[in-house]
């Protein structure tokens, strides 16, 4: 191709500087190298107004049909905008399509039906339970789809909460169907902002197997005792950015799933490069990752947030046959408020059973958490600390506190985990700062509870005990001190050193094989600096 470098002509540079400063004022704009898609986005539009006649914005009248064909009429011009207004428009679900912006301004708001039958698929017998339902809003394989405006999208999910609950009175395992308010499923470059969604039936806003994911200044409201209104759920996703909202609800506030791998990204986890930033939490269970994690999550970052009430801060939750992966999360610059467990990572869920649960084989499906970090976190008014407890067959590994200060009821409970520290202060109204179960280390402690933990040292009773044949025996240094831990017979006679090193600050524990030595009581004593303690356990084979 030819450039003709000759300098323009200053008459057809004022000619041109005219035109385009006309366009300009003229509200027109100059795009250059716009795809199709976004030039006919700019055309075409179509208004539901409750003002019109086309649409009735009652709240009573049903407008799914009516709603249905403005988005497909949209979507077969190319793309553009449907705008909700002046009033509340009851419909059932209905379908987004590519190239879609649905603007619900801030006099309109978008009611999920309460039919129930409404959300059976076509074609499906309503007289009997159905195999599966219909989520009210609903997209696959969609590109460049935009939900904003400053308006209300209303699941209405007290009916559905109803069933839910009358079935968990009567003891019954299985819970009636609901509805997510809003699923997109395969889809890329959805951006949701300026929008408030509450009252789902079910999950809020859950995007799966999707790309290019940006959601901020939203709000996601529902009574904090609505079961499973879960916030923002994404699941198999990557590129995900949440900024700038504010949910309070019944459930998880995010969740972060990962049921499955991810096919359309091999090798990789299925979750990847999440970014939440900025985002405000108040009646929920905190920020999750899990429970279903078997797919991975890498690469997450939780940043600037406020947590208010909630029953937790960060939460990784799964278990056995439901587990994986869980790496490279960060979570900074975070104050809590009367939050439950500020920490509360657990490879069991629902529930922690005791210290004596037996290691299995690990597999595919054993829950990994490993290479976490938290730095600069201030949380006040907590019951208690924090719970890091792993399999006996998986540690909780590479756990880093820094800059971390908790102030709570009672003490951190660490099991099968190793948690790694750096001006960290957890300070309890009872017993110790950590709560030392089996296989359990805290290195780096800069401070513990001195009303419990005189001058900073501690040597704690060993568990199991009675033994066989092995036990943990746990020790708290309050400074930096030459550590000489040593094993004795009913006699006196030493039988094994455990430990004789410098080590610095912190909460260790060491392992006493019995295996060799008969069934009796034995002793074991400590030396660090000026502090020694001794204390007996018992062998049984």
């Amino acid at each position: 191709m030819r450039v003709n470098s000759k300098r323009l002509n200053p008459v057809r540079l004022k000619f041109f500087s005219v035109i385009l400063f006309t366009l300009i004022a003229c509200g027109l704009t100059l795009s250059l190298g716009s795809n199709a898609a976004e030039q006919k986005n700019s055309k075409s539009k179509i208004l539901v107004d409750g003002a019109g006649s086309s649409f009735v914005g009652d709240g009573l009248t049903d407008n799914t049909k009516a709603i249905q064909a403005a988005i497909d009429s949209v979507y077969n011009a190319g793309g553009g905008v449907v705008e909700f207004s002046n009033g509340k428009f009851l419909t059932g679900p209905f379908v987004l399509r590519s190239n879609i912006t649905l603007q619900i301004d801030s006099s309109a708001t978008i009611l999920a039906t309460q039919n129930q039958k409404a959300y059976y698929y076509p074609n499906t017998d309503t007289t009997k339970p159905p195999a599966s339902l219909q989520n009210f809003i609903y997209a696959k394989n969609a590109v460049n789809i935009t939900i904003t405006g400053g308006g209300t999208i209303d699941g209405q999910g007290q009916p559905w909460w109803d069933s839910v609950n009358a079935a968990k009175a009567k003891g019954l395992s299985t819970l009636p169907l609901r509805p997510r308010l809003i699923e997109l499923d395969n889809s890329k470059h959805i951006l949701i902002t300026n929008i408030t969604l509450k009252n789902a039936p079910m999950f809020h806003l859950c995007p799966q197997y999707s790309y290019d994911v940006n959601i901020n200044h939203i709000k996601i409201l529902a009574p904090s005792n609505s079961p499973n209104t879960d916030g923002i759920d994404p699941a198999q996703c990557h590129h995900v950015r949440i900024s700038y909202c504010t949910i309070d609800n019944g459930d998880d506030d995010i969740a972060v799933g990962a049921s499955h791998n991810d096919p359309s990204w091999p090798g990789a986890a299925a979750n990847t490069d999440i970014i939440i930033s900025h985002c405000t939490f108040l009646h929920g269970h905190g920020c999750s990752i899990g429970s279903y994690t078997s797919g991975g999550v890498d690469s997450m970052l939780v940043d600037s947030c406020t947590f208010n009430g909630t029953d937790n801060g960060f939460r990784i939750k799964s278990e056995r046959g439901r587990g994986g992966d869980i790496r490279g999360i960060t979570y900074s610059n975070v104050t809590m408020t009367n939050v439950r467990y500020p920490i509360y990572f657990s490879e069991y869920y629902p529930h922690i059973p005791s210290q004596t649960d037996p290691a299995q084989t690990v597999n595919s499906t054993t829950p990994h958490y490993h290479d976490i970090t938290i730095k600069n976190l201030t949380s006040t008014g907590s019951p208690y600390a924090g719970v890091i407890v792993g399999l006996p067959e998986m540690f909780i590994n590479n756990i880093h506190l820094q800059n971390v200060n908790i102030s709570a009821g009672s003490g951190m409970q660490i099991r099968n985990a190793s948690v790694d520290t750096v001006n960290t202060n957890v300070k309890v109204n009872s017993g110790t700062a950590f709560l030392m179960e089996v296989n359990s280390t805290v290195s780096g402690v800069t401070a513990v509870n001195d009303a419990v933990v005189p001058a900073g040292f501690l040597l704690e009773q060993n568990y199991p005990n009675p033994f066989n044949p092995t036990t943990k025996l746990s020790f708290v240094i309050g400074h930096s001190s030459f550590v000489s831990l040593k094993v004795y017979d009913a006699l006196g006679r030493e039988i094994e050193t455990l430990v004789n090193e410098e080590k610095p600050a912190g909460i260790y524990w060491a392992e006493f094989d019995g295996s060799k030595y008969s069934s009796g009581i034995y002793f074991y004593m400590i030396h660090a600096g000026n502090f020694s303690a001794v204390r007996k356990m018992v062998l049984i084979k």
